[in-house]
């Protein structure tokens, strides 16, 4: 299959202005000769075109004209699969788009698997397994930060520094094989030391790569932030505070999400996915049971909780065991509808004056 010339539609299904149509193998040029027609008397076919240049003519397939394109030719080695590779600019949509690519695949390409592009730029040695990676980071990257390290990822940074620990593992290793298959030579009195030394920093070095896996995983998938709190507390009036629009329905009427809603923000580079959950209570049905079952698989999976309270109505003993059963998250405390007569004490926590009319005003630690 490696040996198989492949094609694809490069770029996302839908209506739009310009859809990409990438070929790649030893038979992409003859592939397109077949369904390209030059426009102009000098326009070359594809296989007489040079590399890297930019030819337009219309795609033809049963003899009919598909559409009028732009056709690109680059020849191996100086591409993406390290294999000669054209790709074919038409009008976007779904119908011109899978036509273009039919008349491809008509004249003798096949329909590539999902990731073989990236795989076979893995495969020719045009890329590493890293940088293979951050290919599908970039691709999904949805803030500024984490396209930033998925770029850096993709130029071969990290890499590098996997490179450097296998380098400074195999020196340690010749040393140490040097000294069993040598016994009788002379060894410095030091040299203990110096290995252990340098196995001390190489353990440091992994320890510190892998403190960035942990941040890398937040920039790609974000942090999970869960609100939780009793029925009408207001966590849906967070959520839609922190959104900017009215994500979540609001309503007076206690127990009105049945189920969880995410929706993800930026936040000063970070994605962070906010989960509007089910009101914390003893449930009344069954779909309510549902919703609270959900709320609590959703918590175990968080790495934040938003714990929001009702500032006008006393703690309750629900709270309290609330509050004693998520003590090991990380967590704020938010107290709601400060604007009401304030009853609520938290433990621990100044009672606060009243806030004016803002329905989500003050935050505490916990």
């Amino acid at each position: 299959m490696i040996d198989d010339t492949i094609a694809a539609i490069a770029t996302p299904l839908g209506e739009g202005g310009l859809a990409v149509i990438r070929i790649s193998g030893s038979r992409a040029l003859a592939c397109a000769d077949a369904c390209f027609y030059p426009a102009g008397k000098n326009t070359p076919n594809p296989s007489a075109a040079s590399s890297h240049t930019i030819h337009y003519g219309k795609i033809h397939h049963h003899g009919q004209v598909v559409d009028e394109v732009l056709l690109s030719v680059m020849r191996a080695p100086r591409t993406f699969t390290r294999e000669d590779v054209v790709e074919i600019s038409c009008h976007g949509g779904i119908l011109p788009a899978k036509a273009v690519l039919d008349a491809v695949l008509a004249a003798g390409a096949r329909l590539a698997e999902p990731g073989e592009f990236t795989r076979r730029a893995f495969l020719s040695g045009r890329i590493d397994l890293a940088q293979a990676e951050a290919v599908a980071d970039l691709i999904h990257s949805r803030t500024e930060l984490a396209l930033q390290a998925a770029n850096e990822q993709l130029a071969g940074k990290l890499s590098q520094r996997i490179n450097q620990l296998r380098d400074a593992l195999l020196k340690t290793l010749a040393h140490i094989e040097a000294h069993l298959d040598f016994p009788d030579e002379d060894i410095a009195p030091d040299t203990l030391t110096q290995l252990l030394a340098r196995l001390d920093g190489t353990v440091s070095f992994m320890e510190e790569l892998l403190r960035t896996a942990d941040d890398g995983q937040i920039l790609r998938r974000g942090i999970r932030a869960a609100i939780i709190g009793r029925p009408n507390a207001g966590k849906s009036s967070l959520l839609n505070q922190l959104l900017g629009h009215d994500r979540a329905i609001v309503s007076p009427v206690a127990g009105t999400t049945r189920d969880t809603i995410e929706e993800t923000a930026n936040i000063r580079g970070l994605p962070v996915v906010f989960i509007d959950t089910a009101g914390l209570r003893e449930a009344r049905d069954a779909i309510e049971l549902e919703g609270i079952r959900r709320s609590r698989d959703t918590l175990t999976k968080a790495e934040f909780i938003l714990h929001v309270f009702d500032a006008s109505e006393p703690i309750t003993p629900a709270d309290e065991d609330h509050l004693a059963e998520f003590r090991a998250k990380k967590r704020i405390l938010i107290r709601n509808k400060t604007d009401l007569p304030i009853k609520l004490v938290l433990p621990g926590i100044p009672h606060p004056e009243p806030a004016g009319t803002s329905s989500v005003t003050q935050t505490q630690s916990g």
